[in-house]
């Protein structure tokens, strides 16, 4: 019987597999996010601005505070400031949520919402060139990878919190 620190023995070839697709994946990252700041410039909008926004704009009834920063992947006092600039600058609303003093409601306000369109319109056509030489099955089967690495790496208190809730869905495409 195995220790609960013991790891399983894994063969070289498959050591070999899992280093390169973890070089792969965060070159992949690292690269994405670049081309994307770059094409996204003019519009004065950051990759996390503009994440904030997207996920926001997927949820017409809005997010819980925390909910928000679990589908961003920051920490809570990261997204307080992001948000306070947002509402600065009348992207978002904030009010409390019903029953739970402590918790925020963040929903997308017009001005926000047409800013998500302007940079989905730059990263549909990102994805469209760095998707263009992978087919759909392919694609299908990357993701499916990606949500298992993804789900082995959440933090346990976050696997937690997370069996308690009912799914948050899915990601609404906008139409070009």
């Amino acid at each position: 019987m195995m220790s609960a620190t013991a790891q399983p023995k894994v063969s070289p070839e498959r050591a070999k597999l899992q280093i390169e697709t973890f070089f792969k994946a965060a070159l992949a990252t690292r690269r994405f996010r670049a081309r994307f700041a770059e094409r996204v410039k003019s519009t004065s909008q950051t990759e996390a601005r503009w994440s904030a926004l997207y996920f926001l704009s997927n949820t017409p009834e809005g997010l819980i505070q925390s909910d928000l920063a679990e589908r961003m992947g920051v920490q809570g006092p990261t997204l307080v400031r992001l948000l306070d600039a947002l509402e600065a600058q009348q992207l978002v609303l904030r009010t409390e949520e019903p029953g739970d003093r402590r918790a925020k409601r963040v929903m997308i306000q017009p001005a926000g919402a047409s800013i998500v369109a302007e940079v989905d319109a730059v990263a549909a056509r990102m994805r469209d060139e760095v998707f263009s030489g992978v087919n759909d099955q392919d694609l299908a089967t990357t993701l499916r990878v990606l949500d298992v690495v993804v789900s082995s790496l959440e933090p346990e208190q976050l696997k937690a919190t997370r069996a308690k809730r009912p799914p948050a869905g899915n990601f609404r495409i906008v139409d070009r």
